[in-house]
């Protein structure tokens, strides 16, 4: 039996999701390179309420970002491996064959995948041509979700608005790596699960599973092995 430490990240990864999508809806990245520059520069920014927020993966992470989203006043598209029911706080749920309905009509399109066979380049050049001129794609999930040399070429060409990448197939990001001259793309160091509380909340979780391991009864947070999470 192989257990993880699932439930630690939705809080800190959602404020996490939630900064990168303000940054570029308020245009902060902006207004702190103007701020270096000494540049006043006033122009008028849209709002987060009423955009449409597709999550690709809800699972612990994509249930939280969906709840804030929705206290946002945002609409949300959900994507899982298999759909049964109703998600709350998701306005509309497809599985993954059904991809396209989400990418088609979400602003913003937040990956909360894991690394498998399934998901290694699941977003190419493909998912961006579908995607909306003014969407930004943000990744919280794993950096081989994405196949690079694309999302690089569809950031290039104004294909999508802009990306917000915290996670890399290679860590540290190396400096060669076109992202980084990038105007549109916001990166950190794989840091949206950072927490001051992250010892706290992964013990807690191993004393749980021990408690019921000894008692005979199954696991909190088993691997299935079969699909890698």
């Amino acid at each position: 039996i192989l257990t993880n430490s699932r439930g630690i990240h939705p809080i800190p990864i959602t404020e996490h999701v939630f900064s990168a999508i303000l940054c570029f809806q308020r245009r902060f990245r902006e207004h702190i390179l103007n701020q270096t520059k000494k540049e006043w520069k006033y122009d008028r920014s849209d709002e987060l309420f009423g955009k449409t927020i597709g999550i690709v993966g809800v699972g612990e992470i994509g249930k939280r970002v969906a709840e804030i989203g929705k206290a946002f006043g945002c609409y949300i598209i959900g994507v899982k491996r298999t759909v049964e029911g109703k998600i709350n706080n998701v306005d509309e749920s497809y599985s993954v064959k059904d991809i396209d309905k989400l990418l088609k009509r979400s602003d913003y399109v937040v990956l909360c995948l894991p690394s498998t066979e399934k998901t290694e380049n699941m977003f190419d050049m493909s998912k961006f041509k579908l995607m909306k001129k003014n969407s930004v794609l943000v990744n919280i999930g794993r950096g081989d979700a994405i196949k690079d040399e694309d999302l690089i070429l569809a950031l290039k060409n104004k294909m999508i608005f802009g990306a917000a990448l915290d996670v890399f197939r290679k860590e540290p990001l190396p400096k060669e790596s076109p992202y980084y001259s990038l105007d549109n793309v916001l990166i950190t160091p794989h840091h949206s699960g950072s927490t001051l509380k992250y010892d706290e909340r992964s013990v807690k979780i191993f004393c749980e599973n021990l408690k019921l391991f000894l008692e005979g009864k199954k696991l909190k947070t088993e691997v299935n092995k079969e699909e890698g999470y």
